[in-house]
């Protein structure tokens, strides 16, 4: 048992950078599923979103927000992320965080819904891996978050006044203890690994998510799902993120036969919004009966391309593909758009129990997340959430006794529930691409909830019997959750489209879809 004044449970650059702001007012336990090199954050390769230019305009940022989140965008959160999006690149450059400059000036980047180049990278296309290293270190030499590697925060801790804690699994002892705490901020990242393909790391499976709803909070929206238009196409290999960035340099997509198929689909092109793109390349995709379409960069300067994508040339490199020329690109799984309901200071339904990042519907990313808008995110508001806590009285930690909601196998059993697992998720990523994927339909929506529902049922047993068994039944759940909600929303709208129901609701039938304790509402914007 172990009592901190705040715990942060996921170790992106949400739970990082909150993580960082709280350490000067009390002890922090960082929870992390397995290294702090395992999260989106990390592996990103799109920049930060935030007007620097001064012939650019936070309002020009908002409206572009306001546009890809296709009328479901809640307009004063949209309204705080662009404008204060510049101060908090502005505190980590004091810091001492070094972005790309071009001329002695920050260089920026134009990628797919933006009207002006505002996007800040690091090290080209290694945004993700250089902010979320500078933030740990910044952790490391202050010395005043306790990280905790390879825990896993398996439920949350409820109590008369709100969430006091989690109870946590530590894979090295193989044992479950409480950790109590003052508040908890969950920042696990978003459901899109329980898709297949996908961009996102293994642990993206939704386990925050998970823990909120089974407690009772409010999700929002979690029907809409971005996809990537453009992932590495390779037979038996995991995807791989060809940056927005590359598009917004001026690659070309091309069909089967050699045709920049987007010139006729959208007025922007190949930087049409996500949604569009992904679309447009699956409907080609379809036609061409080709598992993948061509991102051709043959018409541009190769010493540029190398220099500005490092990450994404030498990686094409080592599987045979030359950046500068043409290289296969599918869509896959990205980013999950809905989240765990938040107020403008990040705090949720349950008392004391705050969320940031992408695990988190803050209303700034409506029904489409804006390219770059999700890194930028996690510092806005993760400042909030510090800055809420410690504006509020919260009580000293609750220790109380209380009664451990699973019990623990043997490690054999253990070994062979998780072997068994990741089987029945790869099973599951099929089924999700599948049924609930780029574009949905009515009868495929309810064959996907069979299937999961089937499969829950062969996990009921071990949910309470097994840390693997119980993880494994709430990345199920999840899944269940996401297909429930794409099946009541009898429209198309940004990141979710039905075939069955083309045409998007008028704005005045415009609603969020609201999901709590096994039931799904619609609530007006």
């Amino acid at each position: 048992m172990h009592t901190f004044d705040y715990i942060v449970v996921g170790g992106g650059l949400a739970g990082l950078y909150t993580a960082y702001l709280l350490s000067d007012k009390g002890s922090i336990g960082l929870l992390a599923k397995t290294s702090l090199i395992d999260s989106n954050s990390y592996m990103a390769q799109g920049g930060m979103a935030a007007v620097t230019d001064i012939n650019d305009s936070r309002h020009a940022h908002l409206l572009d927000t306001l546009e890809a989140g296709r009328g479901l965008c809640n307009e004063e959160a949209v309204r705080l992320l662009t404008e204060e999006a510049p101060d908090r690149i502005a505190e980590l450059i004091e810091l001492g965080m070094k972005f790309d400059l071009e001329n002695g000036h920050l260089a920026l980047g134009l990628e797919g819904g933006h009207n002006h180049k505002r996007i800040l990278h690091a090290g080209g296309d290694a945004t993700g891996r250089l902010v979320t290293s500078f933030i740990t270190e910044l952790i490391l030499k202050e010395g005043k978050v306790s990280i905790l590697e390879h825990h896993t925060a398996t439920d949350l801790i409820l109590g008369d006044s709100g969430c006091r804690g989690v109870w946590c699994y530590d894979e090295a002892n193989h044992l479950i203890a409480p950790l109590f705490a003052s508040a908890v901020v969950l920042a696990t990242g978003g459901a899109a690994a329980i898709y297949n393909p996908t961009t996102n790391p293994s642990t993206s499976v939704g386990d925050g998510l998970a823990l909120a709803y089974e407690q009772g909070a409010e999700l929002m929206d979690l029907e809409f799902i971005q996809f990537h238009p453009t992932a590495l196409y390779i037979p038996n290999n995991s995807s791989f993120l060809v940056s927005e960035a590359v598009r917004g340099e001026g690659a070309h997509l091309l069909d089967h036969t050699g045709n920049r198929f987007m010139l006729t689909r959208h007025k922007l092109a190949e930087l049409a919004p996500r949604d569009v793109v992904a679309r447009e390349i699956f409907y080609t995709m379809q036609e061409s009966k080709m598992p993948y379409v061509t991102l051709s960069l043959k018409h541009l300067d190769p010493v540029h391309i190398a220099e500005r994508f490092p990450t994404i040339t030498q990686y094409c490199r080592r599987n045979g593909l030359d950046l500068s020329s043409e290289i296969p690109v599918a869509p896959a799984a990205h980013y999950t758009v809905g989240g765990i309901k938040v107020d403008r200071n990040g705090l949720s339904s349950i008392g004391r129990l705050y969320a940031v990042g992408e695990v988190a519907a803050t209303g700034v990313m409506g029904a489409n997340r804006l390219a770059s808008n999700s890194l930028i995110e996690c510092l806005v508001f993760g400042k909030r959430i510090a800055d809420h806590i410690h504006n509020q009285p919260l009580p000293t930690p609750d220790t109380s006794a209380l009664q451990q909601p699973f019990t623990l196998d043997s490690m054999q059993m253990e070994l062979e529930l998780k072997t068994k697992g990741e089987s029945m998720m790869r099973v599951l990523g099929n089924t999700m691409m599948q049924n609930v994927g780029i574009v949905r339909k009515g009868e495929a929506l309810n064959e996907g909830i069979r299937k999961i529902e089937d499969s829950l049922k062969e996990l009921e047993p071990f949910k309470d019997t097994s840390f693997h068994g119980r993880l494994l039944y709430k990345r199920h759940q999840v899944a269940l959750i996401i297909t429930k909600a794409a099946l009541l929303r009898e429209e198309s709208r940004g990141g979710h489209y039905r075939q069955d129901y083309p045409e998007t609701l008028s704005p005045q039938k415009a609603y969020h879809t609201i999901i709590k304790e096994n039931s799904i509402t619609h609530q007006s914007v």
